[in-house]
């Protein structure tokens, strides 16, 4: 790719600019109804292009379900995940795309921990975590020596401790909502350490095709029969899929990790996926499309 503008989050792309995402009805019916989602998502909106803010979206949809499938084990004591809640319609990158984030095992390989260890996590949490796991790719955060895995946890915890200082956020919530982002790049560590942490990662996993997309059907009750039929199982494909399109996520979201560390190299350390990326773009820097290092 070429040098990623310093005018823009993300260099040349085919989709419109910072704060131009629009978030439909049909999409916003699927978060919680909580301060604290509308104050991330705003944020989120005016931070990020609409590529990165409808990935982000999704990754939430994606965790959401792991996280409801890892609850259902520990209920019902499974050692294993159910099979049928991977077995929905991939609305991801088109097959054979390459979509790298580290990722060195297979979609079936992650072994996950006991189900004792899989707590419950509050979805409004959930979804403040997800909207912002990438916001440390925004232009405000570029001086911060920081990976923008870990400039993201660092904006989205604080947010977590400030919007829901009366709400009674545990502690514990908080330690696993900052792994969670800081690590989500981090192949063979997050998806050994359970709950939130492993749920995040599975769902950026998903999004760029290298683990099974998870069944939204539980979401299906929330939309009812509405625009784009959305209270059927196509309906919420639909939704995910005109609602929040793809559009260059992968050359986006990799221009935009560059682009900063071209800026300060400290964030992108060499033994890192946003190493690996300026690592591809010193090889090439004059190849068009996705980072060969995505």
């Amino acid at each position: 790719m070429c040098r990623p503008s310093s005018g823009s989050s993300t260099g040349t792309s085919g989709s419109e600019g910072v704060g131009s995402g629009v978030i439909p009805a049909s999409v916003r019916a699927l978060m919680p109804n909580h301060p604290a989602c509308a104050e991330a998502l705003s944020l989120a909106k005016a931070s990020l292009p609409p590529s990165i803010l409808y990935h982000s979206f999704r990754v939430f949809l994606y965790a959401q379900a792991f996280m409801r499938s890892f609850q259902d084990d520990l209920e019902e004591n499974l050692p294993s995940p159910h099979p049928a809640i991977f077995t929905a319609p991939h609305p991801g990158p088109e097959p054979g795309k390459r979509s790298g984030l580290g990722i060195s095992e297979p979609p079936s390989s992650p072994r996950r921990p006991p189900p004792s260890s899989i707590p419950p996590f509050p979805e409004h949490i959930l979804f403040v975590g997800c909207i912002l796991h990438d916001i440390g790719t925004a232009p405000q955060y570029d001086a911060i020596p920081e990976r923008f895995e870990v400039v993201g946890a660092d904006v989205a915890v604080p947010t977590n401790t400030t919007i829901l200082t009366h709400h009674a956020l545990q502690s514990q919530q908080i330690k696993d909502l900052w792994l969670a982002l800081s690590l989500h790049t981090s192949p063979g560590i997050a998806e050994r350490m359970g709950g939130v942490v492993r749920a995040i990662r599975l769902a950026v996993r998903a999004d760029f095709g290298s683990y099974p997309v998870p069944h939204l059907n539980f979401k299906a009750e929330v939309l009812g029969g509405g625009e784009l039929g959305a209270g059927t199982g196509n309906g919420l494909v639909n939704v995910i899929k005109w609602g929040l399109p793809r559009l260059e996520i992968e050359k986006e979201l990799g221009d935009a990790v560059v682009r900063q560390a071209l800026g300060d190299r400290r964030k992108a350390p060499s033994a890192s996926w946003p190493g690996d990326l300026v690592r591809a773009w010193e090889e090439d820097p004059e190849t068009e499309g996705v980072n060969k290092g995505f």
